[in-house]
């Protein structure tokens, strides 16, 4: 794939609505600019869907019941510039079940990951030559290592920085019975992240090696790319997630590509939005999704006047699900108390001021809806610059799924191998 092209063409579908996501609904309101940044005409036709086409539309990006015109253009053509392979169902199947011990205390999804991963570097060694031994980024207790180096024959490093997590997984290796041909799993406890180029990065990522990096947090998926690169792994394959905690200056548009044709500006909303704009959830999640949004943004309404739009939007923190299932004003006088914020309404008022404003709540959620489809975009727009740093690196860096996308969000990984030397 060229993925230089791809990144081209989906940034410039993206860039000419860059205050849509660069922004959130409440702040674009607060600032009197909601209707510059998601006109009419991007929220009219979600007027005209039922509530579970809604639903499929945000939830499931299913666009076909809505009508044509500019936002479902708009939605399509994100979709359809949103380029990645799929991984052949063949390459991630095969060893599909384990002994009931093996999964200790790890979730079914996590499971279905981890087998995948390891049906996929077991065929992948097959073909190309075995690797020394194989580096499990931010290892935690060791699920995946254990896993590999026990039911699939391979050399395993477990690293991370949290020592009694590793104790943890140390006392489980003793736990169960190793089945013939089982390898073994080193803990190392080491932060990779400091020192790129340093002795023991050297030894751990040797050239031999190959590395992991299941949902590596933030920028630890940088500094994974960074050190198996530098040290000419034989590969890696890289799973990102948690891009809100990436420094928006210093940690997109890392490729030399990017920098030189107008990147886009990714700021810390942007970030939120493609860590969280691409998640699958049921329509009773959809529907508690709406009330949510519906209580947070009239509190805020409230909020204005008391202080005026002209402070910040001040953090209320979360709010456990059963608070949303009372009234406005239980909720309201709930959240305000723990913000130390005066109350001025009675709890009459308070549910009068929210019936009040049904009409601009249902507009927000509305734009929110559009918003929300431009998180996998801004996703790949990060990952394709990913992919292009490791290409200017001498990698040939491929995007490509390997699980279901429903069960797990965070589903494309960027890998790279080369075949093992016969010199």
């Amino acid at each position: 794939m060229n993925y230089q092209q791809i990144f081209l063409n989906l940034a410039s579908i993206l860039r000419p609505y860059s205050q849509l996501w660069q922004k959130e609904v409440l702040q674009a309101w607060r600032a009197g600019e909601i209707d510059e940044i998601i006109p009419e005409e991007l929220i009219a036709p979600l007027r005209k869907l039922s509530h579970e086409e809604l639903y499929e539309l945000d939830c499931l990006r299913d666009y076909s019941k809505l009508e044509e015109g500019p936002l479902k253009s708009l939605l399509n053509s994100l979709k359809e510039n949103e380029v990645y392979e799929i991984v052949e169902e063949s390459l991630i199947r095969g060893v599909d079940e384990l002994p009931s011990w093996a999964f200790f205390k790890v979730k079914g999804k996590k499971q279905d990951e981890i087998l995948a991963i390891a049906n996929f570097l077991t065929k992948l060694r097959d073909k190309e030559g075995d690797f020394k031994h194989t580096v499990d980024i931010g290892g935690g207790v060791g699920h995946l290592s254990r896993t590999l180096a026990h039911y699939f024959g391979m050399e395993m490093i477990s690293l991370d920085i949290n020592t009694e997590f590793q104790e943890i997984g140390r006392t489980r290796l003793k736990k169960y019975p190793k089945p013939e041909g089982a390898k073994d799993v080193n803990f190392i406890n080491h932060d990779f992240s400091i020192d790129l180029e340093g002795k023991e990065n050297s030894r751990i990522f040797s050239k031999d090696s190959f590395s992991l990096g299941l949902h590596t947090c933030g920028p630890l998926a940088l500094k994974h790319m960074q050190v198996a690169s530098r040290n000419q792994t034989r590969g890696l394959l890289n799973f990102g997630c948690c891009y809100n905690k990436l420094e928006p200056k210093s940690d997109t548009n890392l490729s030399q590509f990017a920098k030189e044709n107008s990147p886009l500006q990714i700021e810390s909303n942007s970030l939120t939005l493609a860590t969280r704009g691409h998640q699958s959830m049921e329509l009773e999640d959809f529907n508690q999704k709406k009330r949510v949004k519906f209580y947070r943004y009239c509190l805020q309404f409230y909020i204005d006047t008391v202080y005026g739009k002209e402070i910040d939007i001040i953090p209320i923190g979360d709010a456990h699900k059963r608070l949303y299932a009372l009234t406005f004003s239980e909720y309201a006088i709930a959240k305000l108390t723990e913000n130390n914020i005066p109350i001025n309404f009675s709890p009459k008022e308070f549910d009068q001021f929210f019936e009040d404003h049904q009409d601009i709540l249902e507009k927000l959620f509305l734009a929110n809806v559009v918003r929300w489809q431009f998180g996998r975009a801004l996703e790949l727009y990060l990952l394709y610059d990913r992919a292009i740093m490791l290409h200017e690196r001498g990698k040939e860096a491929r995007l490509m799924a390997f699980f279901n996308e429903v069960e797990s969000p965070r589903n494309i990984g960027i890998w790279y191998h080369e075949a093992e030397s016969k010199s």
